[in-house]
């Protein structure tokens, strides 16, 4: 199961994660360019030099002219590579998004928990594209660069180049205590919004509880107060980090000012001649101003960092999973042996020593009270959770051992809330199957019985359900859930509480479908509290408190659940089936 942990992520897999990324020769373009621009912005401070000491001196147009048309040609050349550096950081950060954003999905899909909001990942990578894409990482590029400055600085005189070195220590040190401050606060405010997130995700899909129980001003009282909880740290840093940052502003101006002061007085002092003034102005200008740039966008480099960290972690699961091959199609032969289920370090399991078989054309009815472990036993069927001991086979293969998507090819699951993606009918019955033809999907709606319910809709096939199918009603919902479980070649039918929310047309409805996908040689395991599919059930398992109670025929397995009779008091009449499950009274 995936973990938050904030961890220091190993080295090898980071280089295997940044491996992936498309474009990464596009970085070598990126520094060649960087390169060109910081050196033809040399230009300008050598081309006042040139001007206020020679050009005034001699009075010579034509060599004002031509320096002119120099420094403007590398001007313009500065400029076209800036552009095409800054192309490259987007091009580049959209190819990070796009080789990344698959395998984050997929972790998403595979390793998240019911319930669990992994979509923050997503939002993590989007952030890491746009910090790609941003100045901050074109004045971490242009860093480097600084010695060379700070090296011109002392060749002119030695006293603009410790001006520069004092304002890059104080600027440094202002970064640190930048970063510093914003990370314990980042840290403090993304787990107060991922708790905000879920609340407010809570509240939105149950909104017709919040409603009826008469919850909506105390909904929004509790999301106020997570959500001020979320953005009390992300307004303390920022305030702080603008303080630094104005600082930042402030101490550039003041070391600008010094070098003019103190190169107007090297000039009176005849040790330098004027033009090294504007010169050196500008190179110190040059010099701190990446440095200014990285203090005001160190909390943006704290929430890379953050979202680096959470974005590996994320992806990791799926890069280190091995590659599986994939098995000849399945007949349906359905084994569990010895399943024992439990969650974390709970002593008492779920599910504890369950086994029996399933063949295909069989259908095996699973009774048992509210919490008997019915649910998870599909579950682990499903190959949605993993046995803690005991082994699950479908034709002889352990679970575990199929390729994910090519056992849910062969797998229909109905879980007992009925989850339909949004869209049409007919793409709630086929999801995702990009190759999924229209007699596929009535083929299934009919087998499902609902065909006549489709055509009743409004659109028909391309009727809008809505988020969840909240435009239709419960028995609709279940009718395309029970469609979607049927849905392409099926070997293993998985339904929980099919027909919870049907009426007695619906449930026989069902029955025929059931005996439909028998005809077609589908295995079928079927969870449920009512007993008109104990009619048409080749098996019966019976579950208690996790345990597995007994198995076999339903007329032997449900006769062990008779009471004593009573001396002296008749007992049940020959030869008929009693139809009562555990804890239910009897159906006349």
């Amino acid at each position: 199961m995936y973990s938050r942990n904030r961890g220091a992520i190993p080295a090898s897999g980071q280089r295997l994660l940044v491996a992936l990324i498309p474009g990464r020769f596009a970085l070598v373009w990126i520094v060649c360019f960087s390169v060109s621009v910081n050196l033809l912005l040399l230009v300008v401070p050598f081309y006042s030099i040139e001007v206020f000491d020679r050009v005034l001196s001699s009075g010579s147009v034509e060599t004002l002219v031509g320096l002119t048309v120099i420094a403007v040609g590398a001007l313009a050349f500065s400029a076209a590579f800036d552009t095409f550096r800054n192309r490259l950081l987007s091009r580049f950060a959209v190819g990070f998004e796009h080789c990344l954003a698959p395998i984050i999905l997929e972790g998403s899909i595979t390793g998240a928990a019911p319930g669990d909001c992994r979509q923050h990942d997503l939002v993590k990578l989007r952030e890491l594209r746009s910090f790609l894409s941003s100045g901050t990482v074109t004045s971490l590029i242009d860093a480097p660069f600084l010695p060379v400055f700070i090296l011109i600085l002392f060749f002119l005189h030695p006293w603009y180049g410790v001006i520069a070195l004092i304002g890059v220590g104080v600027l440094l040190a202002m970064g640190v205590a930048s970063h510093w401050i914003a990370r314990g606060e980042i840290a403090q405010a993304s787990q107060a919004a991922l708790k905000t997130q879920a609340l407010l995700d809570g509240i939105v899909r149950h909104s017709s509880v919040v409603r009826a129980m008469g919850w909506t001003r105390g909904a929004i009282r509790a999301f106020m107060s997570l959500n001020d909880e979320a953005l009390s740290p992300v307004v303390r840093a920022s305030e702080r980090i603008y303080t630094i940052s104005a600082a930042a502003r402030t101490v550039r101006t003041i070391l600008q000012i010094a070098a003019i002061g103190c190169g107007a007085w090297l000039v009176l002092q005849n040790e330098v001649l004027s033009g090294s003034l504007i010169a050196s102005s500008i190179l110190i200008a040059r010099t701190l101003q990446p440095m200014e740039g990285l203090v005001s966008a160190w909390r943006a480099l704290a929430s890379a960092q953050d979202a680096w960290t959470q974005v590996c972690n994320a992806a990791m699961p799926v890069l280190a999973r091995p590659r599986k091959t994939l098995l000849p199609p399945p007949s349906g032969i359905l084994q569990v042996e010895r399943v024992t289920f439990r969650i974390g370090g709970t002593q008492r399991p779920i599910l504890a020593g369950i086994s029996f078989r399933c063949r295909p054309s069989e259908l095996v009815v699973v009774i048992g009270p509210t919490g008997a472990g019915k649910s998870t036993l599909l579950r682990l069927m499903a190959g949605l959770e993993r046995p803690t001991s005991g082994t699950i086979r479908l034709d002889h293969a352990a679970l575990h051992t199929w390729d994910p998507d090519q056992l849910g090819q062969f797998v229909g699951y109905l879980p007992q809330d009925v989850q339909l993606l949004d869209g049409t009918v007919a793409e709630a019955i086929a999801g995702f199957d990009e190759c999924a033809r229209d007699e596929a999907i009535v083929a299934a709606a009919m087998l499902a019985q609902a065909h006549e319910m489709i055509l009743s809709l409004p659109a028909g096939y391309q009727t809008e359900i809505g988020r969840d199918g909240c435009r239709l009603s419960g028995g609709q919902r279940q009718r395309l859930g029970l469609a979607r479980a049927f849905f392409g070649d099926r070997k293993l039918i998985l339904l929980d509480e099919p027909n919870a929310n049907l009426d007695p047309d619906g449930e026989e409805a069902l029955c025929s479908a059931i005996q439909s996908a028998k005809a077609r040689g589908a295995a079928s395991v079927i969870v449920t509290h009512r007993p008109r599919l104990l009619t048409i059930a080749d098996a019966v398992l019976l579950l208690r408190d996790g345990n597995q109670i007994a198995f076999g025929p339903p007329y032997e397995v449900l006769r062990t659940q008779r009471p004593a009779p009573v001396p002296g008091s008749p007992g049940p009449p020959r030869n008929v089936e009693p139809q009562r499950l555990p804890g239910r009274r009897v159906i006349p």
